[in-house]
Order: structure tokens, then sequence, then C-alpha cells
């Protein structure tokens, strides 16, 4: 936020409010918003589905909504990584994130290590989110339906690389707008890092 301050002040823009609060007191605006971005949020939430609802709440009916949750199949190196320093009790702290990492270049680590060609590793306030926090949540797609169902919301689909996607038409030609969750969840069985980078997708309203 302070650094979006100094832009705004940098480049003189006047349109721009900065609001700091939880998500579950921002019903306290009294607004609807036409778009809502929450990428990586809802998952560390004790409740994610109680967030999710908070958003919705505040969304106009013609509004959209972008999300970012982990993906269970994709970062299973990661979960498992993360419950190997929870069985430990090992605090987030600098220097038992550097001691995590020196097991892993050592080969003391005994899990999977495929996270080690994730540039996010090499990044301690990145590895803190990834493995040391205290509270995440992964779903599968088969979940995520179900979630989006419940509050009868619109998938519009993921934001993906255009190889993925042409992939994916190989695999579903006759899902045109790619937007088949079933038909993703195939799609991830088989290439199960497509969505390392968590589920990104725009949902909407039923109204629209």
């Amino acid at each position: 936020l302070s650094y979006a301050q100094r832009k705004i002040n940098e480049l003189e823009i006047n349109n721009v409010q900065l609001i700091q609060m939880d998500i579950l007191n921002v019903s306290l605006l009294k607004t609807k918003f036409d778009i809502i971005e929450c990428s990586g949020v809802l998952h560390h939430m004790k409740e994610p589905t109680r967030g999710l609802d908070c958003l919705l709440d505040c969304m106009d009916k013609n509004g959209f909504l972008k999300l970012a949750l982990y993906s269970r199949i994709a970062i299973k190196d990661v979960i498992a990584a993360a419950q190997h320093i929870s069985s430990r009790n090992l605090d987030p702290t600098l220097e038992n994130i550097h001691l995590f990492r020196e097991e892993v270049f050592s080969g003391k680590y005994p899990g999977n290590k495929d996270f080690v060609n994730f540039r996010d590793f090499y990044s301690s306030s990145e590895v803190r989110d990834f493995f040391f926090h205290y509270q995440a949540h992964y779903i599968y797609l088969s979940q995520l339906e179900e979630i989006l169902q419940q509050r009868s919301l619109k998938f519009l689909g993921f934001l993906l690389p255009q190889p993925i996607k042409s992939l994916y038409k190989n695999y579903f030609p006759e899902d045109k707008k790619q937007t088949n969750l079933q038909n993703w969840a195939t799609f991830e069985e088989k290439h199960p890092n497509t969505f390392r980078g968590m589920y990104q997708f725009w949902v909407s309203k039923t109204e629209n």
C-alpha cells in the first residue's frame, strides 16, 4: 500500500482510494464493486468460503471476481514439504528457512524436490508463504466446481498460457469456451503441473 501511494503521488492520480481492512469486514464499506481481484488470499483464511461470501456480498450483480487458489494436485511436493516442516515444529524464522533450504540442497530432505525449480524457492518471503505458512488450504477442481455451483457463480475460464489452452483444445474441441471444469479436472490428471501457479480464474454471478 505504501508503494501504491507513492506511485499515486508521483503520477498525480486523483481517482484512487487505498483502504486496508479485513475481508470479513468489507461490507462496512457499503459499496458494490464492478471488479474484485482476490489472488492467493482466501486459501490462507481459516474459513475460505466465508471470505468468498463476504466478497460476493459486495460485488455488483453485473460484476466480475478474479480468484487464485492452490491446486492440491499441482503442488503436492510443496504440501508434503510443508507437512514435513510442520511436523518438526519449525517456526517461520529466517534461520529456519535457511535450515530447510540447506536440508534440501544437501540431500537430507527425504521428499520430492521439484520445487527447487520454482524461482519462489529462492525468495525467503515466498518460502515463508509457501512452506511455513501456519494455515493453507488446497483444493481439487471438483471441490471448486461445487463451491461455485452452491453460490450460483458462472465460471468464465482460467488464466493460462496459450500453449496450454491449445493442448486442452486437442483433448476437448467441443468445449469452445474452455469452461468445463470436469474436463479441466481430467486434463489436470494428465498434466499435473498445469496449475503450478494456482487456479487463476474469473467468475460472475449468473445474471450476466
